[in-house]
């Protein structure tokens, strides 16, 4: 019976650093995205796979360096001429800086650079983009909330393509429910100042850690409705993961 508590409380611990952008551990999320779109053109699907391994570096005894990398996969299939699309998308890292000690509040920040890598266009924007991205989150026993944030802009790139031009903010919350257990929800909220258009959607999910032989994961599953969108973007989706975990066992500061 120790035991099983035991795991219960190793299994809550996880699930709050799943829930925590800026943990000190190695992760390898792997998201797949089902949107659904309605036009008067028809029905349209899209499907997005999103590899982020998520790498962290102590640089010092005060610092340290979380490495996200994001390499998404897309199938689009909307009505009209381009159905049936398959690629790689741009691919995009993201470097924060967090101190390496912190109580119930954390914070981190540093650059996000997007590469154009996607092998159609309707999957990518044919630019190098970079700009500023920050984290501020409050952790308490039960709850994590927060905001992540950043703004792209293009450097460089195709000609014949738009200017990126971009600001992000996503408002997060996670009720950590007990045995590995949480429900989140979260608002993505991003303007596209070049052309001038929002998108919203907001999502809510539910995560479980489990162990799958000797390896643990986070598994979820959850759903997405865009409140606002620009034209034939979806208007709602199935969201699921799985997140593959490794501890690091690294000593608390």
């Amino acid at each position: 019976m120790a035991q099983a508590s035991a795991h219960a409380d190793d299994a809550d611990e996880l699930a709050k650093k799943v829930s925590n952008p800026a943990s000190f551990m190695i992760s390898v999320p792997v998201h797949s995205d089902s949107d659904f779109a309605n036009s008067s053109a028809g029905h349209g699907f899209y499907q997005t796979l999103d590899i982020e391994p998520v790498i962290p570096f102590s640089l010092n005894a005060d610092w340290n360096l979380i490495s996200h990398t994001d390499i998404p996969f897309a199938y689009s299939d909307p009505a009209g001429p381009d159905a049936g699309r398959f690629g790689l998308g741009d691919i995009s890292q993201n470097l924060s800086f967090t101190p390496s000690s912190h109580g119930a509040f954390i914070w981190a920040f540093g650059p996000q650079l997007s590469f154009p890598t996607a092998t159609n266009a309707m999957f990518g924007s044919g630019k190098f983009s970079a700009g500023p991205s920050g984290l501020l989150l409050l952790q308490t026993e039960n709850v994590t909330t927060g905001a992540s944030f950043d703004h792209m802009w293009s450097l460089f790139g195709s000609s014949g393509r738009p200017d990126v031009n971009q600001s992000e903010v996503q408002p997060f919350v996670a009720w950590h429910i007990g045995k590995g257990r949480t429900i989140s929800a979260s608002l993505d909220a991003s303007y596209d100042w070049t052309g001038e258009n929002w998108s919203l959607p907001a999502s809510v999910s539910f995560s479980k850690i489990v162990k799958i032989g000797e390896q643990t994961v986070s598994l979820s599953i959850g759903g997405k409705y865009w409140i606002e969108g620009p034209d034939q973007s979806p208007e709602w989706g199935i969201k699921s993961g799985i997140t593959f975990l490794f501890p690091s066992g690294r000593p608390k500061p």
